[in-house]
This record gives C-alpha cells, structure tokens and sequence, in this order.
C-alpha cells in the first residue's frame, strides 16, 4: 500500500511542476467607480498577464510597460484565499508632463517622471479583475475593471 501512495505521488508532481504558464488577455471596460472616470492616461486598452500559478511568478504587459521597458514587467503573485490572484507591479521613470496655470493665466508646463503603482486581482474562474493604478505626482489613483480572455498570442505595440 505504502508503495502505491508513494508511486502516485511520485507520478503527480513532475506533472504539477511542469504546467505551463497560463496567458491571458484582459480588455479595459471602464472604471470600477464613477468618481474615477480621469485615468490620465495611465490605464491601457488592454493587458496581457502572464500567470505561472505553480511557481508562484507573474509579468504584466501594457503599452506603457512597453513605452517605460520595452518588456514584459515582473509582477509578484499572490494567490488569495478564495482562489483569485493578486499581481503587483511598479514602472519607474514614467515620463509625465504636468501643466499647471500660475498667474494671469499663463500655462506652466513641467516636464518630469514618477513612479507608476499597479495592482490586479484577478478571479481565474470568472476572469475577470480589478486594476487600481496610483502614481505619486499628484497623488494620481485609478481603478478599472478587466475582462480576460486565455490566450496563446502575445502583444505587440508600435
């Protein structure tokens, strides 16, 4: 008996550590709260998210990841209690143009980068997630809801 249980064990997890990470596509389709409708430009159309949930790793793709790194971005994964998964991830030297009105109504335009903070938590089952963006500069925050997709494609921007 104790070599069955250990031959079936033995056979089950060459076959868990081997599972291909999954892709997904998300599509943004708008805010998660009306007070949240100005993005500023920091929520993209789509994402691609990478999810390798054996090992514990994530990427996350966009056009500003592509802009800021020409890559895909590490992302830390997080599976949560009740199946979903919680992705982070930071894109540095987000370049930023801030134009601010001083007196008499001339424009002063400031040209300078942040830091970008994103989060996803994300429901494989119903794939569907929630993305909350926040920046430092003006102490920017956004929230957005995303509709996924599996894929096997990849993302390609211009």
């Amino acid at each position: 008996m104790f070599r069955l249980l250990a031959a079936v064990l033995a056979a089950a997890v060459p076959a868990t550590a081997q599972a291909a990470p999954q892709k997904y596509l998300c599509d943004f389709t708008g805010h998660d709260t009306p007070r949240k409708v100005d993005d500023g430009g920091f929520i993209s159309e789509k994402y691609l998210l990478e999810i390798d949930a054996g090992n514990s790793t994530a990427t996350a793709y966009d056009a500003l990841a592509h802009s800021v790194d020409g890559a895909p971005v590490t992302a830390k994964f997080t599976r949560k209690r009740d199946g979903q998964y919680r992705l982070r991830w930071k894109l540095a030297q987000v370049p930023v143009i801030v134009t601010k009105t001083v007196d008499y109504g001339i424009p002063d335009i400031i040209e300078t980068t942040f830091t970008m903070r994103y989060s996803v938590l994300f429901d494989p089952e119903a794939m569907q997630g929630i993305l909350s963006a926040s920046g430092a500069g003006e102490r920017f925050t956004s929230s957005a809801k995303l509709v996924c997709q599996k894929t096997n494609k990849s993302l390609a921007f211009r």
